[in-house]
């Protein structure tokens, strides 16, 4: 642990840490927008290729519901009559 002789040199150590804090805010801002932000498409074949993408993931995502519809519509029917059961019974 650093042991300093004056206030002048804690009050230094501390302004450099809140520029240290300040450096990181700053580059971690920047990483997350570079991440999580979509970049805007400077060509036209960059915006086609990405209204492309777009098509194919809506596709697979229509397409898996379907295939898991109809895989599991024996189950959704056998506990619908379950249940139809049990409101009879009871």
């Amino acid at each position: 642990m650093n042991s300093y002789s004056s206030l002048k040199e804690l009050q230094q150590r501390k302004e450099r840490i809140r520029e240290d804090l300040r450096r990181d805010t700053k580059d971690m801002t920047r990483l997350c927008q570079e991440t999580f932000v979509p970049k805007k498409p400077d060509t036209r074949k960059e915006v086609i290729t990405r209204a492309v993408n777009i098509g194919f993931i809506i596709f697979d995502g229509i397409m898996l519901a379907k295939k898991l519809d109809s895989k599991y519509a024996i189950v959704m029917k056998s506990i619908e009559l379950v249940r139809k059961w049990q409101q009879k019974k009871g």
